[in-house]
């Protein structure tokens, strides 16, 4: 198995701080995730992979180190909404020619740019110039050109950006499973369900920092931060609290946290924090905190209500009817999230 790894990369343009700070991380075979909302590092952490920006620290490929090998012999390829597509030439042009400089012979090109523009859905398209293609076929072209090419390493840059969202859905879902045994892929994106549904090698970036590595459901029951529970939480809920002996105070009321692991510090106690939930971690109790409710949703076959408590939004669903404006009592069923409320990093224990 082949792997990527880099230790304390950081990376800084002259005048600025680090755009990428001290991350320490790896990519295996398969598709490899970066989720991190726009300006937050992603197409400067795959810039400095592929050799295309200067950066401090180590970069290895199985155990060599990549800093004095030419970008040509690193067998890396890159892919940029932009596309960089000749747009005067055909599509099979543009398949062929790379195919043409690594001197493969001209039936063998043929047979594979015609195989493989049948998986991008291409062969339509294929003697059509460039200008005249939609972006859904740009994109599926650049791919499909990648997909040849077949480099050792292949970094994808948001690549679906300029795809309305119907159309981007689709072609990710049709697209991307075709690079899963292709080596090591490095996929960077702004949508948190692309991510989740890529890859349990989710790499959550911001502002240059790694905050946390794994699955969907460890950023959602094992958060690093509040951040990481948050950005794959559709409907999440943060209220500030008191945090007491096995319980949490939430709006003046008190509520037991049995489901505690344990506070990483005992010096939090009696404190403020930060509290997050899932809508399925708040019910309606007579014995809760007052809410008002402002609007409902319709989601993956439930009511989630949308409510304001101490000025804070937060989610509950629930089977009822409940009115727009109308007042009801909240409890919560289980604490398992608790955050420092000036770093907002997790100050519970996680059990493994």
């Amino acid at each position: 198995m082949s792997k990527l790894e880099c230790r304390d990369f950081s990376v800084k343009y002259f005048g600025y701080d680090a755009a990428i700070s001290g991350v320490t991380t790896t990519f295996s075979d398969g598709i490899n995730a970066i989720y991190a909302a726009e300006k937050s590092g992603k197409t400067t952490l795959l810039k400095a992979l592929a050799g295309l920006s200067e950066y401090k620290g180590e970069l290895t490929l199985d155990g060599v180190d990549l800093r004095d090998i030419s970008l040509k012999d690193r067998d890396f390829q890159m892919l940029f909404d932009d596309y960089a597509l000749f747009s005067r030439h055909s599509a099979r042009y543009n398949l062929e020619y790379p195919l043409k400089l690594r001197k493969v012979p001209k039936e063998e090109r043929k047979a594979r740019v015609e195989e493989a523009a049948t998986l991008f859905d291409l062969d339509l398209m294929i003697d059509a110039p460039v200008y005249r293609l939609n972006e859904w076929h740009k994109v599926s072209l650049v791919l499909c050109r990648a997909y040849l090419r077949n480099a050792k390493v292949l970094l994808i840059d948001n690549i679906f950006a300029k795809l309305d969202p119907a159309s981007r859905r689709e072609a990710f879902l049709r697209y991307l499973p075709l690079f899963a045994d292709r080596g090591i892929v490095v996929y960077a994106t702004d949508l948190a369900d692309e991510a989740a549904a890529l890859s349990r090698k989710i790499k959550l970036l911001s502002y240059g920092y790694l905050l946390q590595e794994g699955s969907a459901s460890d950023f959602n029951l094992r958060p690093s931060c509040l951040a990481a529970f948050t950005s794959f939480e559709k409907y999440p809920s943060v209220l500030p609290c008191v945090i007491g002996e096995q319980s949490v105070s939430l709006c003046g009321v008190t509520f037991p946290a049995n489901a505690f692991c344990g506070l990483i510090s005992d010096v939090y106690l009696g404190k403020e924090a930060l509290a997050a939930f899932a809508p399925g971690d708040l019910a309606l109790s007579d014995h809760g905190f007052e809410a008002r409710v402002t609007g409902r949703f319709f989601s993956d076959g439930e009511y989630v209500y949308a409510l304001s408590a101490a000025e804070r939004p937060l989610f509950v669903i629930c089977d009822g009817e409940l009115a727009t404006g109308e007042v009801v009592r909240v409890a919560v069923r289980s604490v398992t999230r608790l955050f420092d409320r000036v770093n907002e990093r997790a100050i519970l224990r996680y059990e493994e």
